[in-house]
């Protein structure tokens, strides 16, 4: 008993022992876990606090990026302007040196009295200069200073009438700016008028292709061509049919000339008073004319349109209708 009882406690006093170690182990454990979590607690605790103030950084931060960036696009246009400036600044240095020719000139007509003095030969040019101008300004026919504003024509030009561009005429609102004064119609057989009329030009035109025609009538009835015209009313500055009333004439504008007789190479002659209800070839020549008119003129008014035109065939190139394009033929 007394061997077996003394290991009994041997081992009861290391199992106390191993179990004392062994608490001692697990509270240190419990210990240290304790602390570990409290630590643990502690910096979740104290970590929480600085999340608030983590966003307001990267708030500034963009903040200040976009604020370093701006300065640095500036700065690179600014190399590139540096850059680019001292190709230009070249450029400014010399056009401040160009006056400085300007000064040499000017330093030249000083010299330029010398000059003046030894050379006559600028007087002479000086002298010679008017020599060319004169005969430029004698040889001008122009009898009036309006003379620049007016137009040539072709029925002149091209000798289709026989006449000359005469000074403008202008009477209150009668007028022409560029008028004629014809002494004959036709180029082949020209048509002496028995007076000169003043016509313009458009007119003039008409009168050179109204002659041919009327020289086929001519020889067609009487056997011979025509050898003048007596005219009756050309340029006059008044009203139509001579009336205090109503408007301007185309006589106001050179733009209408009136017809009375013709005479022929034969001797033979017709009037329009006698003739237009006379003879047959009378008859028929007054008819064929105021046919072939119709065809050239804007405005043919004989002895059948009104009483004012009995001894007088009217032509003029007057604007009827919206497109002057309107024909009177009475």
């Amino acid at each position: 008993m007394t061997l077996f009882s003394r290991p009994s406690r041997f081992n009861l006093f290391v199992l106390l022992s191993l179990t004392a170690s062994i608490s001692s182990l697990a509270l240190v454990n419990s210990v240290d876990g304790a602390d570990a979590r409290h630590r643990r607690g502690h910096q979740s605790r104290t970590a929480t606090p600085p999340l608030p103030v983590i966003p307001p950084v990267p708030s500034e931060n963009p903040r200040a990026a976009a604020a370093t960036e701006a300065p640095k696009p500036e700065e690179k246009p600014a190399e590139e302007m540096q850059k680019a400036d001292p190709q230009e600044t070249p450029v400014p240095d010399q056009k401040p040196a160009e006056p400085v020719p300007d000064i040499k000139p000017a330093e030249k007509p000083v010299e330029q009295p010398k000059t003046e003095q030894l050379g006559p030969k600028p007087d002479q040019q000086s002298e010679e200069k008017p020599e060319r101008d004169e005969p430029a300004e004698k040889s001008d026919p122009a009898t009036s200073p309006d003379r620049v504003y007016q137009n040539a024509c072709p029925a002149i030009m091209n000798g289709e009438v026989q006449g000359e561009l005469v000074p403008p005429l202008s009477e209150g609102t009668c007028g022409e700016r560029s008028p004629l004064k014809i002494t004959a119609i036709g180029k082949d057989n020209p048509v002496k008028l028995a007076a000169p009329i003043t016509t313009n030009c458009a007119m003039a035109g008409s009168l050179a292709n109204w002659v041919i025609e009327i020289q086929k009538e001519a020889k067609k009835n009487f056997g011979a061509e025509i050898e003048s015209i007596t005219t009756g009313s050309d340029y006059q500055c008044r009203k139509v049919n001579n009336g205090h009333k109503g408007r301007v004439s185309e006589h106001a504008f050179a733009n209408a000339l009136d017809i009375v007789s013709f005479k022929f190479k034969n001797g033979k002659t017709t009037e329009l008073g006698s003739g237009w209800k006379g003879k047959p070839e009378e008859q028929a020549f007054w008819s064929s004319l105021h046919k072939a008119s119709c065809e050239r003129f804007m405005t043919v008014i004989g002895p059948d349109g009104d009483a004012a035109h009995q001894g007088n065939l009217h032509l003029d190139l007057g604007c009827h209708g919206k497109s002057c394009e309107a024909r009177i033929c009475q």
